[in-house]
């Protein structure tokens, strides 16, 4: 079947709700209607977080 990978800061926070949307909007969008699609969620590291916050 088809696979999609997703970048992510957080896969857990991600719902199922919205992977169904993101599976239904798939096969929407490429025609393919009763496929199965893979979705796998990568989660990298936020390059941000070592970062300081500027005080206000």
């Amino acid at each position: 079947p088809p696979s999609f990978v997703l970048f992510c800061s957080r896969a857990d926070a991600i719902p199922r709700s919205y992977l169904r949307y993101l599976i239904n909007s798939l096969r929407e969008t490429f025609d393919l209607p009763g496929t199965p699609i893979r979705i796998t969620l990568r989660e990298k590291a936020n390059p941000f977080a070592h970062k300081r916050k500027r005080p206000s």
